[in-house]
C-alpha cells in the first residue's frame, strides 16, 4: 500500500484537531491539580464545629445579668414579666383607615369601570376567535353596501 501524498491543508487541518485536543487536555489537567489542591487543604483544616447556643428558658423573662445600682423599685418591675392584658392593642389614630373622600371614591369607580370594559372586550374576542368570526374574509361589492345600509 502507498501511502497517500499530503497536501498543506491536509496537514494544517492535522494540526488544528492535535492543538484542539491539547487544549480539551490541559483544561482536565487543571481541573484535577485545582480539585486535589481543595482536597489536600481541606485535610490538612478538618472542619470545625458549630457552636451550641443555649436555648432560652423562658420567651417572657427578662435576665438581669449586671448588679443593678439604680432603684430596686425599677429593677423589680423589669423583671417582672408583662401580662397580657396589659398591652394595649389599640391602632393608633394615624394608622387607620377612613372611608374614601368623595375624589378618590369617583377614580376608584372609573378605575372598576374601565376595568369591567376591558374584561367584556377580552371575552368578546376570545369568543370571536371560537367562532371563527375573526378568520372571515371582509364583504365585499354589493355585499358589503348592503351591510353598510343595515348596519
Amino acid at each position: 500500500m502507498a501511502k497517500k501524498p499530503k497536501s498543506i491543508e491536509h496537514l494544517d487541518a492535522s494540526i488544528g484537531r492535535w492543538k484542539t485536543r491539547l487544549k480539551r487536555a490541559m483544561t482536565a489537567i487543571d481541573k484535577l491539580e485545582k480539585q486535589k489542591k481543595r482536597l489536600v487543604k481541606a485535610a490538612a483544616n478538618p472542619p470545625q464545629p458549630k457552636p451550641v447556643k443555649p436555648e432560652p428558658a423562658d420567651q417572657n423573662m427578662v435576665k438581669v445579668t449586671s448588679v443593678p445600682t439604680g432603684n430596686p423599685d425599677r429593677v423589680k418591675l423589669i423583671m417582672e414579666p408583662v401580662k397580657a392584658a396589659e398591652i394595649d392593642t389599640s391602632i393608633p389614630a394615624f394608622l387607620q383607615r377612613k372611608k374614601l373622600d368623595p375624589v378618590a371614591a369617583e377614580i376608584k369607580a372609573e378605575q372598576d369601570e374601565i376595568k369591567r370594559k376591558k374584561t367584556q372586550g377580552r371575552i368578546a374576542k376570545m369568543k370571536a376567535k371560537k367562532s371563527g368570526e375573526t378568520k372571515k374574509m371582509p364583504l365585499t361589492g354589493r355585499a358589503a353596501l348592503e351591510a353598510i345600509r343595515n348596519g
